[in-house]
This record gives structure tokens, sequence and C-alpha cells, in this order.
């Protein structure tokens, strides 16, 4: 059954009529009871009322409303309606009537979330098992590499383990999380460079410097980033910092508050200075001894460099180097997923 009640409401008398089925939708009995508004305010969820009041508010000045809300019965029991209303005005322009429908989705809304909650079990268990296949993956490799002596080939295997761990973190995320298609990336970070600083095992002098915004970011956007920060990060900590003083890498995520100043995050005569609006910007930086100057990292034999260009125009975003005080990689992208 459709359980669709109608109403009116002669605004001039304040006369009002329910249908026999409006009644049964709020749980009464055809007049049962007197109608009034705020009988029928009494019935909305208190967490509701607002929204609907300022609806019908709203359509005494002329604009239709089509809501969705809860309603209490006497009983405790708890139903979602859909409600449509309109005003009718009169020759001075004046409210002169109202009318509308209301209709008990409950069981469409029901069967909607148990749907939802199917399908949300569904990805994550796909999402576990994707980070499961990793973690088997790095396995398999960890085993290989124990065939091997020589300190390149090994070091080899560990950057591959480390990219796959960026991986399967994300998914890992993605498992635990309340969302099924997004994560918040700085806590996303937070845990990825913890594992790097454990995986290379520091004992210098290095210090984290965090500053992350709380940024959601889809699958596409989140796991080539992942490996860009993976790069980045294992490239300072490798090779950035000699020994016998005091370092620093700092990883900045924001958000761009303003889309109007896109030029201005950039320098004038930078490689993004001309590109497209972006919605955020990502910084990885270190005070270490630098990129020489005679190295064009957009052409270089570094396999983490040419990932990171790749994965950085894969995600339609622009990379800017700057070598101040250290090195400091600069980007700016939006959320491909979206």
């Amino acid at each position: 059954m459709a359980h669709i009640g109608n109403w009116e409401w002669d605004i001039a008398t304040n006369e009002r009529y329910w249908s026999d089925e409006l009644y049964s939708i709020f749980g009464f009995k055809p007049q049962e009871i007197e109608v009034t508004y705020d009988m029928f305010l009494s019935c909305v969820h208190p967490d509701d009322r607002d929204y609907v009041d300022n609806a019908i508010k709203e359509a005494l000045e002329g604009k239709p409303y089509d809501i969705n809300y809860r309603l209490i019965l006497n009983n405790g029991e708890e139903r979602i309606v859909h409600e449509q209303g309109k005003t009718i005005f009169d020759e001075k322009n004046l409210p002169a009537r109202m009318f509308g429908t209301v209709q008990d989705i409950t069981e469409h809304k029901r069967t909607e979330e148990a749907l939802a909650k199917i399908e949300e079990t569904r990805v994550k268990e796909i999402h576990h098992r994707i980070k499961n296949n990793l973690q088997v993956i790095s396995s398999l490799l960890s085993l290989e590499a124990e065939k091997f002596t020589d300190s390149i080939i090994l070091e080899s295997f560990k950057e591959s383990q480390n990219r796959i761990a960026s991986m399967a973190l994300i998914h890992e995320e993605l498992y635990k999380g309340d969302k099924i298609d997004t994560l918040e990336f700085g806590d996303y970070l937070r845990k990825l460079t913890a594992d790097l600083f454990s995986s290379y095992n520091i004992h210098k002098n290095i210090s984290l410097n965090l500053d992350l915004e709380q940024i959601y970011l889809g699958l596409d956007t989140a796991i080539p980033l992942g490996i860009i920060v993976n790069e980045l990060v294992t490239n300072s900590l490798k090779h950035a910092f000699p020994n016998g003083n005091k370092w620093e890498i700092s990883i900045s995520l924001k958000k761009i508050k303003d889309l109007g100043v896109n030029k201005e995050v950039s320098r004038a005569d930078s490689a993004c200075s001309q590109k497209k609006d972006f919605q955020y910007t990502l910084t990885v930086a270190d005070n270490g001894k630098g990129i020489p100057e005679e190295i064009n990292f957009r052409n270089t034999d570094s396999l983490g460099l040419q990932l990171v260009n790749i994965l950085v125009e894969q995600i339609e975003g622009c990379l800017e180097l700057r070598r101040n005080r250290g090195t400091e990689f600069f980007i700016k992208f939006n959320d491909i997923s979206r």
C-alpha cells in the first residue's frame, strides 16, 4: 500500500482537514483528535521540529516544500514520512490556503538502510581481502630477499615492500573506518610516516613535524598520494641527513580556503602558477643537504622521483621543487575520485 494521506488548511478560517489515511499515519483513528498546528508539531521527532517548522514558514512565503522527517507516535514507535506542501495566495498576494500530502516511507527507508549496510559490509570485506593480499605479496618479497646479500638489491626489496605497505594501509583504514569510499588522509599520513620511521630504524636526531588538516579523499586520489609521500619521506630518510646535527622532516596538508588565491600560493614563475584552480596542497620538506641544482627532478634516474612525477600527473596535480635550506616538494591537487 502507498500509505498516502492528504491535508488542507484554510488560513482565513483556520479550519484544517486531514484524510482518514493521514490520521492513521500519525497513529490516530479518524477524527480522534482535534487537528492543530501545535498537535502536529508535537508528533514530529524533536530533532526534526525546527526543520519542519521552517519549511512550513517558508511555504507561507511562497516556497513549496518537499521534505522527509520522522514522527514519534503515542506508543513510542518511530516512523519516517515524506511530505509535500504548497500555499495558494489570494488576489492581494496573501496566503489563503495550504494543502499537501504525507506518505509513510518507513519500510522503504528501512529497506534502503538494510541494503546500504549489506553493501558497506561487502565493500569493507573487499578492502580487508585486498589488504591481506598485499601483505602476502610483501611477505613473498621478504622471502625472496633472503636469497640475496647485495645491499643495493636488498634496499630495492625494502622500498618495494614500503610501497606495498602504503597501499595496504589505505585499505586497512577503509576497512576499520566509518566510511567505505573515503578516508581521513591526515590520520593516514600520521600512521604512514610512523611506519616509515620504524622501517628505517631511525637513530639519527630526526624529528617529524606534521601540520595536517582534516581532509577526506577517495581511493583514486589517496593511493597515488600515499605512494608519493612514501617516496619523498623515504628519500629524505635515506639521503638528506648527514650525521651530527638536528634534522627535521615537515609535512603539511591544507585545504585552499579561497580558490581565487591559487596563483598566490605558487610562485609567479613556477610550474603551477598558470594551472587550473586546485582544492588542496601537500608539502613534504626537509632541512637536509638538499638536491643539487644540476639534478633535474623531472628527468632523473631515481625510480622514486620518477614515480612521484608519474603519480602527480595521474591525479592531475601540479608539482614544484623548492631548494631553500633543504628540499621542499610542493603539490597542488584535487580529489579526482569526486
